[in-house]
């Protein structure tokens, strides 16, 4: 979740909206090393995916919050 979360706010801060589709490939990484290594049932992965979405979204929010206002002086 912090790889996300870093990501997000990154993102966010230097980024456009569009770069949000960098987190689907991470996510689905993430949750396919969690079905693998510990087994997580159908719903677990969902739940676990649906997680790591939202933490990177809300993420990305606040490095937009963090961008520096335009023509301000």
């Amino acid at each position: 979740m912090m790889l996300n979360a870093l990501l997000g706010v990154m993102l966010g801060r230097f980024g456009s909206v569009w770069r949000l589709l960098v987190f689907v490939p991470i996510v689905a990484a993430e949750v396919g090393y969690g079905l693998c290594v510990y087994n997580l049932s159908a719903g677990a992965c969902l739940r676990r995916g649906t997680a790591l979405l939202i933490c990177g979204q809300l993420a990305f929010l606040l490095g937009a919050l963090l961008r520096p206002i335009a023509n301000q002086r």
